[in-house]
């Protein structure tokens, strides 16, 4: 996930084209078939889910947990499972109705989940978690060398577990849950998936989406013993933007900024929703998450961070600075402005390479703007191919070796095509960052020769957006459908490394965030023949959220109709951005309802009062 403006220097700030070529999209309107043909072919390299035969596992009985949870501090991940460990002990306090803090923290009870370390206190049943091989769990090492648990399938994948129940599989243990990684996310996806058994939604602290309060959970074997697929989408993640006045009015009362306590929240979140790229470099990194920042903050460094770093010691402001970095030897070129620059670049990477990151490179006008070369997008070109070119010497120099992406957004999207950066020596073992029209549209995709130039593809994708000719924020209103086909799009033209939705403020974009995120993580279901399946996820989600099997929550068939309200209401919001209609379009364009012809205004009020008055029948229930 991708969260932005940082508060101090150990925080980054994460992520954001005109008209161009469209000679590369001509087969976008494949026919489903040739979708799903491509789409198979795509997904063979990887890993999908193995069924192992199902044992049952009692986790609560008689409002008590039955089994302790043991990790161990000498796993090489431990940082971030101990963390995961927290969240699930959190998580069955919920269920099983006791107290949790205000932010989310379960307190010590008996009936609870007890965690330990010390392995020599490890009896009777048991929930065993980490990761394996040198630097990995003793224990779970043991039970790979006694035979008793086979990790073969985890052996080189990605955020990857193992997860079965295993009889007797230690001197004093009668039955142990055994949750291997094959990483430290793969380990935190598996314990996350205990959360998932259980009912819990991600989105329990941030929407206060309470769990049903049971007093007897069994684990069914079917879903308790199983090796995960590997996600679809090597990296993914949202990016908060924004996020003025609504999140950051709500953060400052609340944490006094967008500060490490926030940050807090936001990587659970990610970790819940099995995302893996956020921001706050140091909690973000034990949380497992891969940070990033956005398309005009290279290496690293938050936009905003030049202003105060700029020692204004060339006679020039800080944004004047900024867009005079040139290339040598050309007119106007200044060795102290290129200097200074990239001491800052350098600064940067210095400071956060030992985090997992994605580390952004090319350059755009200071405080998300245009630099003046861009004007001239062959000489743009050229510009960005010394610039990234002198970037990845910064990062050699200091072994870094994480990916690196290029944003082809706006003004760099005519450098891309006009100026042929995609065949320009900087682009080789750099991810290209497509991206949509700001709009939840595809703006262009990349054809087979720049596929076969870079390392890797990815699409950055918006929910929200600010800027011309018309933002529109704070209100989700982009249909699941679009995502779907949009996103789908971008999968068959191998678009499959990276995906990075700008989410705005997030909290009113709960749907398209877990819709995202689920069919990133695995395409192969959500996404072959996902119009199919698209009623059957919002259904599924409206449930997750709002269903209790107790009564206290909505029934299966008013949570349908929830799905169908929602549904009816991003019809109206994609018709219409409701901004947009209180917008002066004078002299622009009508977004207004006509009240003349064909009752259309009217039409519009009764749907909306419709959808309101069914809503507020189900607050009543």
């Amino acid at each position: 996930m991708k969260f932005t403006i940082p508060n101090d220097t150990e925080d980054v700030a994460t992520t954001e084209t005109l008209p161009t070529d469209t000679s590369n999209v001509e087969s976008v309107a494949q026919t489903t078939e040739q979708i799903n043909v491509e789409n198979v072919k795509s997904s063979q390299t990887i890993a999908q889910k193995i069924n192992l035969t199902p044992v049952d596992f009692s986790l609560i009985k008689d409002s008590k947990v039955t089994a302790t949870l043991y990790i161990d501090e000498k796993d090489a991940e431990i940082d971030g499972i101990s963390i995961m460990a927290d969240l699930l002990k959190s998580d069955i306090a919920r269920v099983l109705g006791e107290k949790v803090d205000d932010e989310g923290k379960a307190t010590d009870s008996e009936n609870g989940l007890k965690v330990i370390t010390d392995k020599s206190k490890l009896s009777g049943r048991v929930i065993i978690a980490g990761t394996y091989g040198d630097n990995g769990n003793e224990v779970i090492n043991q039970l790979i060398a006694d035979g008793k648990i086979d990790v073969k399938e985890l052996d080189g994948r990605w955020e990857r577990y193992q997860m079965q129940v295993i009889k007797n599989p230690l001197e004093g243990v009668d039955e142990a849950l055994v949750i291997v990684g094959s990483d430290k996310r793969g380990t935190m996806f598996g314990m996350v998936h205990i959360s998932d058994m259980l009912g819990v939604s991600p989105w329990v602290w941030w929407d206060d989406v309470l769990p049903l309060v049971q007093s007897d959970v069994i684990l069914k074997g079917e879903e308790c013993n199983v090796i995960s697929k590997e996600p679809s989408i090597k990296y993914r993640g949202i990016f908060l933007n924004d996020e003025a006045p609504s999140l950051t009015t709500w953060t400052d009362k609340r944490y006094g900024g967008r500060n490490q306590y926030f940050y807090r929240q936001g990587d659970v979140f990610s970790a819940d929703g099995k995302g893996d790229t956020l921001a706050n470099a140091k909690i973000a990194d034990k949380y497992g998450i891969v940070m990033g920042t956005s398309h005009h903050e290279p290496l690293y460094r938050a936009g905003k961070e030049w202003e105060y770093y700029y020692r204004n010691d060339l006679n020039y402001t800080f944004g004047e600075v900024w867009n005079l970095y040139n290339l040598p030897g050309e007119q106007g070129y200044i060795p102290e402005v290129n200097a200074e620059i990239e001491e800052f670049w350098s600064d940067g990477v210095a400071r956060n390479k030992d985090f997992e990151n994605i580390c952004t490179v090319g350059m755009r006008g200071e405080n998300d703007s245009t630099l003046p070369a861009a004007d001239d997008p062959p000489r743009y070109a050229n510009l960005l191919n010394h610039i990234v070119n002198t970037q990845k010497k910064i990062l050699a120099s200091h072994n870094d070796k994480h990916p690196t992406q290029l944003v082809i957004y706006k003004e760099v999207e005519d450098a891309w095509y006009a100026g042929q950066l995609y065949d320009k020596e900087c682009m080789k073992n750099t991810y290209a960052m497509f991206c949509d029209d700001n709009w939840a549209y595809i703006r262009t995709l990349p054809t087979i020769e720049q596929q076969n130039t870079v390392a890797g593809l990815g699409m950055y994708y918006h929910f929200d957006y600010v800027g011309a000719p018309k933002s529109y924020t704070w209100v989700q209103n982009t249909q699941v459908s679009t995502i779907w086909e949009q996103m789908s799009i971008a999968y068959d033209y191998g678009v499959d490394d990276v995906w990075i939705a700008n989410v705005g403020d997030l909290k009113p974009m709960e749907l398209n965030i877990a819709y995202f995120l689920d069919l990133a993580y695995d395409y192969e279901y959500l996404g072959v023949n996902g119009q199919e399946k698209l009623e059957e996820y919002k259904k599924n989600w409206a449930r997750q959220q709002f269903s209790k099997k107790d009564g206290s929550g909505l029934s299966d068939e008013d949570c349908d109709e929830a799905a169908s309200l929602v549904d009816r209401y991003l019809d109206l919001e994609t018709k219409r951005v409701v901004e947009h209609v209180l917008y002066d379009t004078v002299d622009t364009c009508s977004d207004m309802y006509s009240i003349d012809n064909y009752r259309e205004a009217l039409n519009i009020l009764e749907e909306c009062d419709d959808i309101m008055k069914r809503t507020e029948a189900l607050m009543a229930r």
